[in-house]
C-alpha cells in the first residue's frame, strides 16, 4: 500500500508527455558484409564473412568476397569493414515497467530480456515486439513472484500446496512464460509449484539456489534458473565466509543441471552506494530509470545505503568479493552461469547494467568467450530457444551485435555497439542513439501508473 501511495503523489508532482513513440522499423532483410563473426559456442573467430539476412532469418552466411556481386537479392548492403558481429545478448534478470525499457536495453546489445516480475500489461508489449509493432528487446515474462508474503504488492502469496498449485495454472492460462518461486514458500508450496510446472510444462526459476524447508536440491532438477548467488552465501552457507564449506553445495546444484544467473550487479550498486554515496548516484544516468521507479527507489533502498555505516561498507564489499568467488567456483565446477542484472532495481539501468553484470562476471574470472556465453547460448538453452537466438548461424533470427573492435579483446566494445540486428531489423548506432532519445523524452508516467495499477 506505502508504494501506491508514493503513485499517488509521484502523479501530482511530476508532469510527463503521454505521446507514443513513433520509432519506424527497416525492413527485416539487407546482407551484412565484410565481418568477423564471433563464434562463442566454439570460442574462435571467423574471419571475412557476409551475412545475408532474409525475413528476419539470417539466410545465408559466406566468404566475403570483395568482387562478389549480391544484386540479384535486391537487398540493402552494409559494409561491415572488417568489424565482429556478436550474437544478440540476453539479460535473464530484469525489471521493467514502461515500454522505454525495451528500447534502452535494445540500444545497448540486449536483444533480448527475462522480465522477473510478471504484470499483464508486459505480455501486450511482449506480443506486440514479436509481431513488430512495437521495437525493442524481445521478452520472456515471468508470472508475478509466488511467494510466502500475503497482501504484498506485486507478489502472489500461497500458503498451502493446493493454493501453490492453482497459481501455477493461473498463470499458465494468463499467457506468461514461466513461474517466479520466491525464496521464503514452504515446503509443500514450493513442492507443489515444481509438481505443477512438470504436469503442464510451465518452466519455473527459483530465487535462490537452494530448496525449502527439509527438501533436497535435487527435487528442483529440471528448473529454468536459480537467481541471486548472494543466496548461497545467505542460505546454505548460513551468512559466513566458508569457503571450504562450498564444494558439496555446489556439487548439489551441479546435479540439477540447473542454470545460474548470480546478479553481482546489483549487490555491486549498493555496495557502491554505501562506499562512494552521492558521488556515485552521479554515475547513474538518471534518464534510464523512471520517475516512479526512480521515487520508490530513493525513498527506500538507496536512501537505505546512501545512509548506512564505515562497517556495512567495509562488510558489502566484503561479501561482493566473496559471491565473485561463489561465481568463479560455480563456473569452475561446470554450473552453467546466465547473465542477469536485476535492471529497474535500486536505479540500475537498462541495459548498461547488463554490460556492468558481464564485466564482474570477467572480474570473476571469467574468460571473454565464457562471459558471452553466459549472455548467449547459455541463456538461450535455458530458455528452450537455443533452436532460435543465441548464435549466429542459418535459418537462427538474425539478432546479433556489430562493433568494429573485437569483443574478445574487449568486452565493453559492445556497451554502444556500432550497429544491432533485432529480428533481421537493422538500427545503426546513430539510430540507436536517437531512438533512445525519443523513448526517454516519450515516455510516460500515466502509462506506467495504469501498468502497475493493471497489476494489482
Amino acid at each position: 500500500m506505502k508504494i501506491l501511495c508514493r503513485i499517488f503523489l509521484l502523479a501530482f508532482v511530476v508532469s510527463c508527455s503521454a505521446n507514443e513513440s513513433k520509432n519506424e522499423q527497416s525492413s527485416n532483410s539487407f546482407i551484412l558484409k565484410n565481418v568477423n563473426i564471433v563464434d562463442v559456442e566454439n570460442q574462435k573467430i571467423i574471419p571475412s564473412k557476409t551475412i545475408v539476412v532474409k525475413n528476419g532469418k539470417i539466410n545465408l552466411i559466406t566468404d566475403f568476397v570483395p568482387s562478389l556481386p549480391f544484386a540479384h537479392y535486391n537487398l540493402s548492403e552494409i559494409d561491415g569493414n572488417g568489424g565482429y558481429v556478436t550474437p544478440g545478448l540476453i539479460d535473464m534478470h530484469v525489471h521493467m515497467y514502461e515500454k522505454a525499457a525495451y528500447i534502452l536495453t535494445l540500444s545497448h546489445g540486449v536483444t533480448h530480456v527475462r522480465i522477473m516480475n510478471g504484470v499483464p500489461r508486459q505480455l501486450l508489449w511482449r506480443d506486440n515486439i514479436n509481431e513488430g509493432s512495437q521495437v525493442g528487446s524481445s521478452s520472456t515474462v515471468s508470472s508475478p513472484i509466488i511467494s510466502g508474503y500475503k497482501g504484498e504488492y506485486l507478489h502472489h502469496g500461497v500458503e498451502t500446496a493446493e493454493e501453490a498449485r492453482s497459481a501455477v495454472r493461473e498463470y499458465q492460462a494468463k499467457g506468461y512464460d514461466l513461474i517466479k518461486a520466491y525464496g521464503n514458500l514452504n515446503e509443500s508450496s514450493l513442492l507443489a509449484i515444481v509438481e505443477e510446472g512438470k504436469v503442464l510444462d510451465m518452466p519455473i526459476a527459483k530465487h535462490g539456489p537452494h530448496a525449502s524447508g527439509d527438501m533436497s536440491i535435487l527435487q528442483l532438477t529440471g528448473l529454468q534458473s536459480f537467481e541471486h548467488v548472494e543466496d548461497i552465501y545467505q542460505g546454505p552457507l548460513n551468512f559466513k565466509f566458508s569457503p571450504e564449506h562450498l564444494p558439496p553445495i555446489i556439487n548439489e546444484i551441479k546435479a540439477t543441471n540447473v542454470a545460474v544467473t548470480p546478479t553481482l550487479n546489483i549487490y555491486f550498486q549498493l555496495t557502491k552506494l554505501n562506499q562512494d554515496r552521492e558521488e556515485y548516484l552521479k554515475t547513474i544516468p538518471e534518464d534510464y530509470t523512471s520517475d516512479i521507479i526512480a521515487f520508490e527507489a530513493e525513498s527506500n533502498q538507496v536512501k537505505r545505503w546512501l545512509q548506512a555505516s564505515e562497517k556495512s561498507s567495509l562488510h558489502n564489499q566484503k561479501v561482493l568479493t566473496f559471491l565473485q568467488y561463489i561465481t568463479k567456483s560455480l563456473h569452475e565446477s561446470g554450473v552453467p552461469l546466465t547473465v542477469g542484472s536485476d535492471s529497474g532495481v535500486l536505479l540500475s539501468p537498462h541495459g548498461l547494467a547488463t554490460h556492468n553484470e558481464m564485466r564482474l562476471l570477467e572480474a570473476s574470472g571469467l574468460s571473454t568467450f565464457d562471459v558471452l556465453a553466459a549472455a548467449t547460448i547459455n541463456p538461450a538453452k535455458a530458455l528452450n530457444l537455443d533452436n532460435e537466438i543465441g548464435k549466429i548461424t542459418i535459418n537462427y533470427t538474425a539478432d546479433f551485435v556489430y562493433s568494429l573492435a573485437n569483443p574478445i579483446a574487449d568486452l565493453s566494445v559492445l556497451t554502444e555497439p556500432e550497429g544491432v540486428a533485432k529480428s533481421g531489423h537493422w538500427y545503426s548506432k546513430k539510430v540507436l542513439k536517437a531512438m533512445r532519445k525519443e523513448a526517454i523524452e516519450n515516455r510516460s508516467l500515466w502509462e506506467e501508473i495504469s501498468v502497475l495499477f493493471e497489476a494489482m
